[in-house]
């Protein structure tokens, strides 16, 4: 409500006082003035002049009231005409028209100025189009009115009311101004208008908010094995172990200028996610697992909003083919066996994964003398029982292999067929003699059955001293049971055992605990070795070992960087350490080479330096095993530059050479 008149008294108590009366509605103010003065001293010589904004007024005074002092009349009591002044508020001066002193400068309104708001606060900023924020001006006043205009980025947008509560509903396409985030911060410029005229304004500011119901599309997937996959297309299927899933096409895209980020691959427990490309879709090489597995595609957008679409995608159980029998034995081209056969009969089962009736096996058989070197022509057999050779000679023993192979993998099993049974045999054009099977070895007694000694046996020693066995069989009363790699016949308590003993020193008159078995004069004696004597047969520091072209086993693990492969040197380790002074190596998978990015390798394969990759060495002294660990600065990949994924079992080929200290 606008009011009708306001008292100006001046701040010398008592000199005088201005009433200002009339009206205002909308931008235009009707004004009239009273000037009283408390005594000719504080009267008017003449008249008033009357400013506005700077611009005199044409305005007449009517004096209703004089007083004289010292001869000369005053003014105390005037009246103005009533003024029309198109303005809601204004800067009101007025001045004394004889000397021209202002005695009155004040922003005047009719309106309630005095209560207009100093401050205002915002809630809400959910940019939907629905949802209302609003502003709140702080005031008591009635008669103004209040606005509030919203930007953001090139938007803006603005609300007006009578009351000091507005609410604007931000409209969606302001989530277009915030690509990267779930949320922004809108400016808000809040003004107080009296007339249609702004009075004054207060800047603040909304956060906005991206609707959670704003979320990236996902309209379409298509899922393929993967590039290369040695599945054939004709099966139409996925193959557990042989079969990959990867993204061949999708269909989706950022909501209001948002773009997708990355993209995640999930097949059962198997996982992948990379950076988003359309025409680099993410992958899975090996699928580990079999049956129906859920195969999820989950794409993230710039303001880290989810979208995500499922399929069951079944993979057919596979396992590599496994012998469960395979015996060779001497038999008739009958297939009857018999000792002096020049056939064999071949005995296998094989198990295998028959892929809903689109895998099979073929298997084949070829032999060669034992100490031949190469096999003669392989034979197509099935599973069962077949006949085989027709030309194996009595007088030797023949290597059998047989070769299993499937849709996916070749397992090998090498079986024996030894020479013709006899009870005596005399080697022809030499000497020999074997007991159980034909004489093969020239100076040699060859024994096939079962020994049993009723009495002393004695050999001779070779400084020509003759030991009686049963003095070494009776040493102690303690029979072993088991002798396991990297134990040491030792006493223990005066009994024989089987131990890593303790080393130490000096002579003992008995057989005590921590000693070895020694020859003395033809027979057992006992003493305590050290360490430094032990030289034969182990391996000790200062020792330099070169492997050359082994075959070693080991596997990929640490994220795909991490090549692990154990070198069996079959000698106790009694050094403290070992390190890889030169060597080359080459790696490979079930599905072919391993290549890397190392320092110095160029992405090679074959012949990789092992010194390249800072080798760690772990020793197992007992067992006499050496764990390489080689460090790559990159992914181990395929050849198709796939990474290897962890725990894939690795053939490494090399020859290396170790220096123990």
């Amino acid at each position: 409500m606008s009011l009708t008149k306001r008292t100006w008294t001046t701040p010398i108590v008592g000199s005088h006082t201005l009433t200002f009366t009339g009206s205002v509605s909308g931008a235009t103010t009707k004004l009239s003035i009273v000037f009283q003065a408390a005594g000719a001293v504080y009267g008017m010589k003449s008249s008033i002049n009357v400013y506005v904004n700077g611009t005199k007024q044409s305005c007449t005074w009517t004096t209703n009231k004089t007083e004289k002092l010292v001869s000369t009349t005053y003014k105390t009591k005037m009246t103005s005409s009533q003024m029309t002044i198109s303005k809601p508020f204004f800067t009101l001066k007025l001045t004394d028209s004889s000397d021209g002193d202002a005695f009155y400068e004040e922003t005047f309104s009719f309106y309630e100025i005095e209560k207009a708001p100093t401050a205002a606060t915002c809630s809400g900023g959910v940019m939907d189009g629905t949802t209302k924020s609003k502003v709140t001006f702080t005031t008591s006043g009635t008669d103004a009115t209040y606005k509030a205009t919203f930007t953001l980025g090139t938007y803006s947008g603005s609300a007006t009311s009578t009351t000091k509560e507005l609410t604007y509903a931000i409209p969606i396409a302001w989530c277009n101004a915030v690509p990267n985030a779930t949320t922004g911060k809108a400016n808000v410029v809040c003004q107080v208008l009296y007339g249609g005229q702004v009075y004054s304004s207060i800047s603040t500011t909304i956060t906005v908010s991206v609707p959670a119901s704003m979320k990236p599309t996902l309209t379409a997937i298509t899922l393929a094995d993967k590039t290369n996959t040695p599945v054939p297309s004709a099966w139409n299927m996925f193959v557990q172990h042989q079969s990959g899933v990867r993204v061949s096409a999708i269909t989706t895209a950022g909501a209001y200028s948002s773009t997708i980020k990355t993209i995640k691959l999930q097949v059962g427990t198997q996982s992948t996610s990379k950076d988003y490309s359309a025409s680099a879709l993410p992958q899975i090489d090996t699928i580990t697992q079999s049956g129906s597995l859920a195969c999820t595609v989950t794409v993230t957008d710039s303001r880290g909003r989810t979208a995500s679409k499922t399929a069951t995608v079944t993979f057919v159980a596979y396992a590599a083919p496994k012998f469960t029998k395979c015996v060779s034995e001497r038999a008739t081209s009958a297939g009857e066996l018999d000792n002096d056969g020049t056939y064999f009969k071949s005995t296998t089962s094989i198990t295998y994964s028959t892929c809903n009736s689109k895998n099979a096996i073929t298997l084949t058989v070829k032999y060669k003398k034992t100490d031949a070197v190469l096999y003669g022509t392989a034979t197509t057999i099935t599973p069962g029982v077949n006949t085989c050779g027709g030309d194996l000679n009595t007088e030797f023993s023949y290597d059998v292999l047989y070769t299993v192979k499937d849709q996916f993998t070749t397992v090998t099993y090498i079986d024996y067929v030894s020479t013709a049974i006899y009870l005596m045999h005399f080697l022809h054009g030499g000497r020999g003699v074997a007991f159980g099977q034909k004489a093969t070895m020239e100076d040699y007694l060859d024994c096939a059955f079962k020994a049993l000694f009723r009495d002393q046996v004695f050999f001779m020693t070779g400084n020509g001293v003759q030991v009686d066995v049963r003095d070494i069989i009776t040493l102690g009363t303690q029979t072993l049971t088991s002798f396991g790699d990297g134990l040491y016949l030792c006493a223990k308590d005066g009994k024989l055992i089987a131990n890593v003993p303790t080393i130490g020193t000096g002579t003992p008159t008995s057989l005590t605990n921590g000693q070895f078995l020694y020859a003395n004069n033809g027979k057992i004696g006992s003493r305590t070795i050290p360490l430094s004597a032990l030289t034969d047969g182990v391996i000790k520091a200062g020792d330099t070992v070169t492997t050359a072209n082994m075959v070693m086993n080991g596997y990929i693990t640490s994220s795909s960087t991490e090549l692990f492969f154990e070198i069996p040197l079959g000698k106790l380790i009694t050094a403290a350490s070992a390190t890889v002074t030169a060597g080359t190596f080459t790696a490979r998978t079930i599905n072919g080479y391993a290549y890397n990015k190392a320092s110095g390798s160029g992405g090679s394969y074959s012949g990789l330096t092992a010194t390249n990759f800072t080798p760690v060495v772990a020793l197992n002294k007992p067992s006499g095993t050496v764990r390489i660990r080689l460090l790559n600065s990159t992914k181990w990949t395929q050849s198709s530059g796939t990474a290897i994924t962890n725990n894939t079992p690795i053939s490494v080929v090399g020859t290396l050479t170790l220096k123990f200290a």
